[in-house]
């Protein structure tokens, strides 16, 4: 059940994307339930946004953005957008790990 909640999260926020409006307090809540098992579970509070969303959502931007190419949008357009993905539903904490592939990205693309 979880990799569904998970796909279908991922295939919300890649139609944000692509231009198209989404039910952002939605997306908010579903994510507010991983990070809630994880209070219930007493353990990390993290541990299942991390593992059962965060990875896989962080491996779909950088999939995302080889596929859109760089001649469409610049490095700095791609890490406000993702931002702010951050500021209206993903948890606080992916920020840093997001600019971190972004900034591995670009330099990838940069050497090429």
């Amino acid at each position: 059940m979880k990799v569904k909640v998970r796909d279908a999260v991922i295939a919300l926020i890649n139609q944000e994307r692509h231009g198209n409006e989404i039910d952002r307090s939605l997306v908010k809540n579903v994510l507010e339930i991983f990070v809630e098992i994880g209070n219930e579970k007493g353990e990390d509070k993290l541990d299942y946004y991390v593992n059962d969303f965060e990875t896989a959502f962080l491996n779909d931007m950088v999939d995302y953005y080889n596929r859109k190419g760089s001649n469409e949008m610049t490095v700095v357009e791609c890490l406000q957008r993702e931002k702010d993905r951050v500021s209206h539903y993903l948890h606080f904490s992916t920020e840093k790990k997001l600019l971190k592939q972004v900034q591995g990205h670009a330099l990838l693309e940069n050497a090429q």
